[in-house]
């Protein structure tokens, strides 16, 4: 049930802001048309030589050339100057005042429908760009919440969405009322507090799932505490009789700059701290925020078309980094479960599009016509009885495409688990729990431990180099005697742990292989080459290879014990000698 509510509150605030953000980016919504020039857009009032068109809305309401234009709400303020784009057309009039010889002279001023704007990316492919990331980052965001609810996913996905490119859309919210106006201009504005805050936050989380300790924890509540005291203060700054210093006061431009600075500064500690295993995985996710968090304010940086274009393009590698680093690094360990999140979307993506499309087709050809219902009905029944098929279909592209050399690894070491039961020698059995998975899942280490008059000793290893041998005292042998299942080797306290990696690389799991009620040996396996988890597909197979093992141990013995009771047979291992007195001794 929580898993349901964290996908229904996730998608739900992604879908909604996917749609009120995107659309106004590529250009085509009507323009607010004044008459009133005040100059190159982003220039306040105060500094402005204001211009008027004659017959212009803003002539017949009474304001001529030179005049200084005051006492602006929000709303009126970015229809006349705005900062960013051009406005959007809306019917609430425009309110404001002259200052005409020390004193006010109100003014109203009902604007025009002018001409479609722009899009301000210039071409549809750089627009096309920024919302294929920003989508990217509410897929990751939202998927994360869903599979792995933590503090740390939580305040990614609060990133991901507030990361949004909201000034690009910002002007065409001036179609609204003053009132809802007043409520989308000062969550935009907080927006920008919040996105850096969470991104902050995150990055002194992770990876952790809770709260960290320490120095990260003191800097936690720190950032908390500043973020919600200029989060105030920007509040109280909507109410000051100065919109301009509202808008472009700065306290935003300083708090964003310095918590990137922060930023980029606390992810490259903390990479530079980590150990070589830790840092292969983490490297991604640190490359992925740096250069998100550089390129962000390159964009913002005078230099002209190419440097805006180009650190513009470069806000799409953080979101695309981290979904590698999520599904290919298992930088955050969301289980194979990622893709099936990939088949929902897509699954439910392509029903809903196809019935959008068809409901318009209809809807804009078949007017009035009584088969429009049925056409649209009967592609409705006709999606949901195909809709098993497609699952399976788009399931198994997607793992395939994504997790191609993971899935040949384990189809192998199935066909390998199979074969060991027509083994004949325990030497066959050891290469195959050890050489194989080494290989096939490149793993950093394997190693193989069999009962030898009550000890277990090593028996085969590769990339490990530990002479260790274990007591049936240890606690590790203790644990997977009594719960007769595979170990993660992390959850033991530290001096046990400090045994296993005296060669440098540490084992991640161990695998009990028994024999009746006995602990005939046990297999251990480390992390990937490249520092990444094994995931649970993969521990699941070599659970299978383990257990099979133990089957095919028990049949060599008995292979063994028939040749010695057979007539006339020799045992396998067992020497003939001659004696010439005595004939032929065994």
């Amino acid at each position: 049930m929580p898993r349901v509510f964290n996908a229904i509150l996730t998608v739900g605030i992604s879908a909604v802001f996917f749609a009120i953000i995107v659309p106004p980016m590529f250009g085509g919504y009507t323009t607010a048309y004044t008459g009133l020039h005040g100059g190159p857009i982003g220039t306040g009032p105060v500094d402005a030589h204001v211009t008027i068109d004659p017959g212009s809305p803003a002539a017949r309401a009474g304001l001529r050339d030179g005049d200084a234009i005051r006492c602006l709400h929000i709303r009126d303020y970015q229809i006349l100057f705005p900062t960013f784009g051009e406005p959007g057309y809306g019917t609430s009039p425009v309110r404001g005042c002259v200052i005409d010889g020390g004193s006010e002279r109100p003014f109203e001023l009902a604007v025009r429908p002018g001409p479609p704007a722009p899009s301000l990316y210039g071409t549809l492919g750089f627009a096309s760009l920024r919302v294929f990331a920003y989508a990217i980052f509410l897929f990751v965001g939202s998927a994360l919440v869903i599979l792995r609810p933590s503090l740390m996913t939580w305040l990614l996905f609060v990133f991901c969405v507030c990361t949004s490119p909201a000034a690009a859309a910002s002007e065409k919210f001036t179609s609204l009322a003053p009132a809802p106006y007043h409520v989308v201009v000062l969550w935009l504005q907080l927006e920008q507090f919040v996105s850096s805050a969470a991104l902050l936050l995150f990055t002194l989380v992770f990876p952790d799932s809770s709260l960290p300790r320490g120095w990260r924890r003191f800097g936690f509540w720190i950032v908390c505490a500043v973020s919600a005291s200029l989060t105030i203060l920007k509040v109280g700054q909507m109410f000051q009789p100065s919109v301009y210093a509202f808008l472009s006061d700065p306290l935003t431009i300083n708090f964003n700059l310095s918590t990137a600075a922060v930023v980029v500064a606390v992810a490259l500690g903390r990479l530079a701290g980590m150990r070589p295993t830790d840092r292969a995985r983490f490297g991604w996710v640190t490359f992925g925020i740096v250069v998100g968090v550089i390129a962000n304010y390159l964009r913002l940086l005078p230099g002209g078309n190419f440097v805006g274009t180009f650190a513009g393009t470069l806000t799409a590698v953080m979101p695309i980094t981290l979904m590698y680093a999520i599904l290919r690094r298992h930088v955050i360990d969301v289980r194979f479960a990622i893709s099936r999140t990939v088949v929902y979307g897509a699954v439910t993506t392509l029903i809903v599009g196809v019935i959008a499309a068809v409901d318009w087709i209809t809807s804009e050809y078949l007017k009035g016509l009584r088969i429009a219902l049925a056409i649209d009905a009967l592609v409705t029944i006709s999606l949901g009885i195909a809709m098993h098929r497609t699952y399976g279909a788009i399931e198994n592209a997607v793992d395939f495409l994504v997790y191609r050399r993971k899935h040949e690894a384990e189809n192998y070491l199935k066909r390998l688990a199979r074969t060991l039961l027509r083994a004949d020698s325990e030497e066959t059995i050891d290469r195959a729990l050890v050489h194989d998975p080494y290989e096939k899942l490149e793993l950093a280490m394997a190693a193989l431990f069999r009962n030898d008059d009550g000890r277990y000793s090593l028996v085969a290893s590769l990339g490990w180099n530990n002479e260790i041998a274990f007591e049936h005292e240890d606690d590790l042998v203790r644990f997977m005697a009594t719960e007769r299942a595979r170990l993660q080797l992390g959850d033991f306290r530290k001096a046990v742990k400090a045994e296993l990696v005296e060669s440098g690389v540490a084992p991640a799991i161990a695998i009990p292989i028994f024999e009746g009620d006995d602990l005939r040996g046990f297999a251990m396996y480390g992390l990937h080459r490249d520092g990444t988890k094994l995931d649970p597909d993969e521990q699941e197979i070599l659970d299978t290879l383990c257990q099979t093992a133990a089957q095919a141990y028990v049949r060599v013995e008995n292979l063994e014990l028939r040749a010695l009771h057979r007539p006339n047979a020799v045992a396998p291992g067992l020497r003939i000698q001659v004696d010439d007195q005595a004939g032929v001794i065994g």
